[in-house]
């Protein structure tokens, strides 16, 4: 049972950059941008027993750069 209104979307921004060491520090400063969202309910299947459910998750990758350093 889905308690009515109790719907909630969650949109989460992130953004990953790297900072290598060693003979990978060329890729140093790249990055991935990615947004995520999901549509979050609270239900119950007995009295008492709350759960939140995640209906379902979308991912959308926003971009990706590298950024090689000369040399």
């Amino acid at each position: 049972k889905v308690f009515h209104g109790s719907e909630v979307i969650l949109n989460l921004y992130s953004k990953l950059v790297l900072r290598l060491p060693g003979i990978f520090q060329f890729l140093s400063g790249s990055s991935v941008e990615t947004n995520i969202t999901s549509h979050i309910a609270l239900t119950q299947d007995t009295p008492g027993d709350l759960k939140l459910v995640v209906k379902d998750c979308n991912n959308l990758l926003g971009g990706f750069s590298v950024n090689l350093r000369q040399g």
